[in-house]
């Protein structure tokens, strides 16, 4: 019984001490909540969009997010962070939706919201175009790869998008649009993440395989 004990117990500190060493935890920023991306984001304006919400361990989990940080004035860039299970969880619904915003007056908000929506009706970057008695946001000729890196393929938001996404904020509510296109199940998401993202970094593999096994990381 005591060796089982002692076996187990130092199964349990090999997967800590092997968790806190690890490189990849020691280099990663740790987030909380999504206003701590502010320690990473240091530019603005700034949006970041959550692109994958990963794992890896076994008896002791370690969260990850992956987000695409993007600027209006340089290309955007890629970030991947550690977090707790709890806002891993909550957040993964809100894929491919920007989850931290921060305006040229350093201004912070973290409701989810449409990718594109911090730039979207503001005059410094585009104006409202009437179609079909309808008025669309058109990004000017200097920001037109911006709906690329939204992810919006042929989408164009329009007024009532707008102004619907203004009034969540405010009640500080979530956005995923007037039709659901953005978000986890959303169809223009779908469209922009259209590999399913795996819950685990790892493979499932036999206990008795845990230590012959366990740096080995599936990132597909």
């Amino acid at each position: 019984m005591n060796k089982l004990l002692f076996y187990f117990l130092s199964t349990l500190l090999f997967l800590t001490l092997s968790k806190l060493l690890a490189p990849d935890n020691i280099s990663l920023e740790y987030i909380k909540t999504p206003n701590d991306l502010k320690k990473i984001i240091k530019l603005a304006p700034a949006s970041a969009i959550l692109e994958k919400t990963m794992k890896k361990g076994y008896l002791i989990k370690t969260y990850y997010q992956k987000y695409r940080i993007l600027y209006a004035y340089r290309p955007p860039r890629e970030i991947i962070v550690r977090t707790k299970r709890r806002l891993a969880e909550k957040s993964s619904k809100y894929l491919g939706m920007s989850l931290f915003r921060i305006d040229e007056d350093k201004n912070i908000n973290t409701i989810p919201m449409p990718p594109g929506y911090l730039m979207t009706g503001n005059k410094k970057y585009g104006r409202w175009v009437l179609q079909n008695q309808t008025y669309y946001w058109k990004f000017y000729q200097t920001y037109r790869r911006l709906p690329k890196y939204f992810g919006w393929g042929a989408f164009s938001p329009d007024r009532e998008f707008y102004l619907k996404a203004k009034e969540h904020e405010k009640a500080g509510k979530p956005f995923s649009g007037l039709n659901k296109e953005f978000g986890a199940e959303g169809s223009i998401t779908s469209k922009f993440l259209p590999h399913k993202q795996s819950s685990s970094l790892y493979n499932r593999i036999k206990f008795g395989n845990l230590f012959k096994n366990y740096f080995k990381t599936n990132y597909n």
